[in-house]
């Protein structure tokens, strides 16, 4: 008899959820990690006409043979429609206006869906020094939504970020337009390995939905404030066959993503 398949890890349930948020024919600015194969599963399945910019300038016309590691991936070259620059997706497209959802990742994210990937601690002398911004500031504050993507780890949800490096609703209420952003514009969704959360009038984080290995307890004990959750917070639907077939044969098969990522599962990286 075949091995029966393997149940679906907390990053898959992650991928496959962030991946239906996706619709068909929208224009997306793809950050680097999670982003990048939530986006390539949407594309093989229900949304095959979107456009998928990088911040380096490259625009995808078809799935790559290899899937990217990164948005400079030069896997993405040979199935480019568009080789150019930041200026050509950040300007003309971004800047534009021309972007409907940014789809983006982060080192934590706070109760207003600000993210942060600068630093750990104080900005002058951080326990931590990341990454930082990349086009992620611009992404955020130019779409016309964002969509979230990460890991689900105490840590990573503080009630203030350290340090703002893509705005969401700032300190809740109006303070996204008074700071100058577009009125509507702003996070849409945070999707983790525990669950699915929306923004209320407010701009403050709710819980909507779990994942089925997970329960509402469980992502409030692991958020550092005291989430809200919708009055009608349900378990999501698991990743289909179908879902879970294409992203581990076909844009995974190497497990580039997917074994590395069930490697960490259970390890205290220390920050």
């Amino acid at each position: 008899m075949p091995d029966a398949p393997q149940p679906p890890s907390p990053v898959e349930r992650m991928i496959v959820s962030a991946s239906r948020l996706i619709d068909d024919n929208s224009v997306l600015m793809v950050g680097t990690q999670w982003p990048i194969i939530s986006v390539l599963l949407a594309k093989s399945l229900h949304a095959p006409n979107i456009a998928i910019c990088f911040e380096g300038g490259v625009m995808l016309g078809r799935i790559p043979d290899r899937i990217p590691l990164f948005t400079g991936d030069p896997v993405s070259n040979a199935c480019a429609l568009l080789m150019g620059d930041c200026f050509d997706t950040l300007g003309m497209v971004l800047h534009a206006g021309r972007a409907d959802t940014a789809i983006i990742s982060g080192a934590s994210v706070d109760r207003f869906g600000n993210i942060n990937t600068t630093c750990i601690g104080d900005y002058a002398s951080p326990k931590i020094r990341l990454g930082g911004s990349g086009g992620a500031c611009d992404f955020g504050s130019l779409s016309s939504r964002t969509v979230i993507v990460m890991e689900h780890d105490k840590r990573r949800f503080p009630e203030r970020v350290d340090f703002i490096t893509t705005p969401g609703y700032l300190q809740g209420g109006d303070s996204r337009e008074q700071a100058g952003l577009k009125p509507g514009t702003g996070p849409y969704a945070v999707v983790t390995t525990l669950g699915l959360f929306h923004f209320d009038e407010e701009g403050e984080m709710v819980l909507h939905a779990y994942h089925a290995s997970a329960s509402v307890e469980e992502v409030r004990q692991n958020v550092q404030w005291d989430l809200k959750v919708h009055r009608n917070v349900r378990p999501l639907e698991p990743p289909t066959e179908e879902e879970l077939d294409v992203l581990r044969n076909r844009l995974d098969p190497r497990g580039m993503y997917l074994k590395a990522a069930r490697q960490l599962e259970g390890v205290e990286i220390e920050i």
